[in-house]
């Protein structure tokens, strides 16, 4: 197989994947949020005094689509806004206690929906298939 095609194919596959994951979020969790806000929900929670430029750089996304999403959770009453003491033109953002549960909530759910599709795997192919995109994307992150 050609690199072309490898390519391909694991574009597919993992176009795949994303789309079934945003149609459990929607339809067997929550109606109200999309995996790119759950994903952004969760960065904002791992990471204190997260900034809209760090979430954009995270995910290579363009600023605006990031102001789109932090509105949307913002107005969900999950994340708070908080302007640095110091240079008020910076904007922290942190999960609410609300986002911290909305998250706790949506990790388990997810989890257990997720556990029904890696049935038929091993942990070792589990394990061997998370090492490889790990390798994958530090090789990418070095270059």
């Amino acid at each position: 197989m050609n690199l072309k095609e490898m390519v391909d194919r694991h574009q597919t596959a993992m176009n795949s994947i994303y789309r079934r994951v945003n149609i459990i979020l929607k339809e067997k969790i929550h109606s109200d949020i999309t995996t790119d806000q759950f994903s952004t929900l969760n960065y904002i929670r791992k990471h204190d005094r997260c900034t809209s430029s760090d979430i954009a750089h995270e995910f290579g996304i363009g600023k605006s689509a990031v102001t789109a999403q932090i509105n949307r959770l913002f107005d969900k009453e999950l994340i708070e806004r908080k302007r640095d003491d110091k240079d008020r033109r910076v904007v922290y953002l942190i999960v609410t206690e609300k986002g911290i549960e909305f998250v706790n909530f949506t990790e388990k759910a997810l989890h257990e929906e997720l556990e029904k599709y890696l049935k038929d795997f091993s942990q070792d192919e589990i394990s061997m298939f998370i090492n490889l995109l790990e390798r994958l994307s530090n090789n990418m992150e070095d270059k």
